[in-house]
């Protein structure tokens, strides 16, 4: 329950620090990729032994890990737009409304037995989503971004999901090491896309997108970190 609850506090920073994205004018593809960079290096850094990373690419579970890092990106990126289009609040209900996707995936294709607290917890999401949307009558907001909720359910559940199944199918793998391949995955990702983009368009990375970038990295990693020990 302590994990999960660290797990939550970083993950409210993380929405917090998107609200200032616009604010501050941080470009959201810069900052976001190289809070996965300075994330993985969290990550190689907190592992506590010497392992080359060629042990860590050569490990049975580096594709789930690879599949993984794809979807965080993808869900990161959305989670910022949202959070600037349609607020902190459907934003995060959305993301915990993702509980029932993870559930499914554990009843359905692991045989994970389904308890009464689960079912509450799903009630309680739902009941969430509708009374947040229902109190939103007095706040503008273009209708056009309603799918991003809907992108963060989806996304969210897949990178919980996938999360799940590495720990059920590579039961002695090690958390820290899966997450660190994870997220230099993101970051490379992304890198790409800056790339992409760079050709396209006069996108320049300023300090201040390093910057958000690298605070973001820090309530990312301990927010991905506790969550995955708070599930087992």
């Amino acid at each position: 329950m302590l994990y999960l609850v660290f797990a939550l506090f970083f993950s409210t920073c993380i929405f917090i620090t998107f609200k200032y994205f616009e604010k501050f004018r941080i470009n959201i593809l810069p900052a976001i990729t190289i809070n996965y960079l300075g994330a993985s290096v969290l990550g190689y850094f907190s592992r506590g032994q010497a392992t080359s990373i060629s042990a860590l690419v050569h490990q049975p579970w580096v594709f789930l890990a690879l599949a993984t890092g794809a979807a965080f990106i993808l869900t990161f990126v959305v989670f910022a737009v949202s959070t600037q289009k349609v607020g902190v609040a459907m934003t995060v209900v959305s993301g915990k409304m993702s509980i029932v996707i993870s559930v499914a995936v554990g009843y359905f294709l692991i045989s994970e037995p389904l308890h009464t607290l689960q079912l509450v917890g799903i009630v309680i999401a739902l009941a969430a989503f509708y009374l947040t949307n229902a109190k939103r009558s007095g706040v503008q907001f273009e209708k056009k971004y309603l799918f991003l909720p809907l992108l963060i359910f989806l996304g969210t559940g897949a990178n919980d999901s996938l999360m799940k199944l590495s720990g059920v199918y590579f039961p002695r793998r090690n958390e820290i090491e899966f997450l660190t391949i994870t997220f230099f995955t993101a970051f490379l990702l992304g890198l790409g896309l800056m790339i992409y983009n760079r050709f396209r368009s006069s996108i320049r990375v300023s300090w201040k997108d390093i910057c958000a970038g690298l605070l973001l990295s820090f309530f990312n990693w301990y927010s991905t970190y506790f969550f995955i020990k708070g599930l087992y």
